[in-house]
């Protein structure tokens, strides 16, 4: 565990040092996933014994996310595009629910700070949308880079107290 960790913290160190590299390996490992989740998705479709317009509708999911897949790894820069407007539209929509959840609990405690999140999580939205293009660059790099520092400390401090 330690030793995950210890990769982990330096994968992020390495995600922020440079954001670009980073985005394009999101990118390149989204489409893998796509690519996978399509073929998946085509043998699913052929295997099914259900009727036809079932196994049509399945088989044409799976070459959406076949070809999906297949266009972030031809054109990654179009597909960090893409992946950024994405994780906006992933902010924004998050944060519309969680101020309407709020709001909607204002009879309870600590509403206030699940509007607030919303907010945050609004303005977040908003930021990407309107850095774009320039934002998509390096964005899901920093993501990428936060989210393997915290993991790796997160092991990190497990395995020490696990000793």
């Amino acid at each position: 565990m330690l030793v995950l960790g210890a990769v982990l913290i330096v994968g992020g160190v390495l995600a922020f040092l440079n954001p670009f590299a980073a985005s394009l390996t999101v990118v390149a490992l989204a489409g893998g996933v796509f690519i996978l989740g399509g073929v998946l998705q085509l043998w699913i479709a052929f295997q099914y014994a259900g009727p036809t317009a079932a196994r049509l509708v399945a088989g044409l999911l799976g070459l959406l996310v076949l070809a999906f897949g297949v266009a972030l790894i031809a054109n990654p820069l179009a597909g960090i595009i893409s992946l950024t407007l994405l994780i906006a539209g992933f902010f924004l929509a998050m944060g519309v629910l969680r101020i309407w959840l709020g709001f909607h609990l204002r009879d309870r405690t600590g509403w206030g700070w699940l509007v607030a999140a919303g907010a945050v999580s609004v303005l977040l939205g908003l930021l990407i949308v309107l850095a774009m293009p320039e934002a998509a660059a390096g964005l899901l790099g920093l993501f990428l880079g936060v989210d393997l520092l915290s993991s790796g400390v997160g092991m990190t401090v497990l395995a020490l107290r696990m000793r």
